[in-house]
């Protein structure tokens, strides 16, 4: 007799499912195909920190047209904890898969991210222009729009690598009318993790300080620990604290673990 079957992973909890679910993934809409639910389970585990349930997830799905999806997905969580390479060995072989070219737009996006990690000046600038056109490219809609929220903040990398010129477009202001921060008409199609992405890299490129204490209160797990360490170049007090509680509460996906635990990203908090 064979061995039973593994249980699935669990859900994410509905409160997290309703923050970090775009509206077009939301329950009842229409996805890409059935099998783009566990992704999507998974795209929100990662953004929770929780990589090895996001891993799990992604691993229930055998589709080969949703696999460069997946990739992208998968370097995203290895690069936002410091595994450049780890997440370009990962997003390569996806992209020449590609057949979707909206995945494949988001692919060039990430390598782009991928090279800026690596230091590649020269290599950054030619993805990122890849990205742009094979952006410019296509149909307008809500995937499309959350990778223009992607290549603004990539665009601003680039920008600080290669010392050009740092673009505001596509970065959310403080309304002072509001006071409140204000965002582009994309972040319609985000989640609360794009709109503190783009607080954190908006505060940053404008100098205001308010915009990122504004991300503090959307930002997933994921990205908490990068929100904090900006605060802290500011002077926020208490920001370093923050930022070691929040990366201490990540758990990388199990492949990845101890290289995580060993990389550059670890090494900037203190050992405990």
């Amino acid at each position: 007799m064979s061995a039973p079957a593994a249980p699935p992973p669990p859900p994410p909890p509905e409160e997290a499912l309703a923050r970090l679910l775009p509206a077009d993934a939301q329950p009842g809409r229409r996805l890409r195909h059935e099998a783009a639910a566990p992704v999507w389970q998974g795209v929100v585990w990662g953004r929770l920190g929780r990589g090895d349930l996001a891993w799990a997830h992604f691993d229930r799905v055998r589709l080969p047209a949703l696999q460069p999806w997946i990739a992208a997905e998968r370097g995203r969580i290895v690069r936002e904890l410091g595994l450049h390479a780890d997440a370009e060995a990962i997003e390569w072989p996806a992209l020449l898969a590609a057949t979707d070219p909206t995945d494949a737009a988001m692919l060039r996006i990430s390598l782009a991210a991928d090279a800026v990690g690596l230091g590649d000046v020269d290599r950054a600038i030619r993805r990122h222009r890849a990205a742009t056109d094979a952006l410019a490219g296509l149909r307008d809609g809500p995937r499309v729009a959350r990778q223009r929220l992607r290549l603004a903040w990539v665009g601003v990398e680039v920008a600080w690598l290669s010392g050009g010129s740092v673009s505001v477009e596509g970065l959310p202001w403080w309304n002072e009318a509001a006071r409140a921060p204000a965002f582009p008409a994309d972040h319609h199609w985000g989640t609360d993790f794009h709109a503190a992405k783009g607080l954190l890299f908006g505060g940053v490129v404008r100098g205001d300080p308010r915009l990122l204490d504004a991300a503090t209160e959307l930002a997933p797990p994921v990205i908490a620990w990068a929100v904090h360490l900006a605060r802290a170049d500011v002077g926020r007090v208490d920001a370093e604290v923050a930022a070691t509680r929040a990366w201490r509460d990540i758990v990388p996906p199990p492949p990845f673990d101890a290289q995580v635990r060993a990389g550059p990203t670890a090494a900037r908090f203190p050992a405990g």
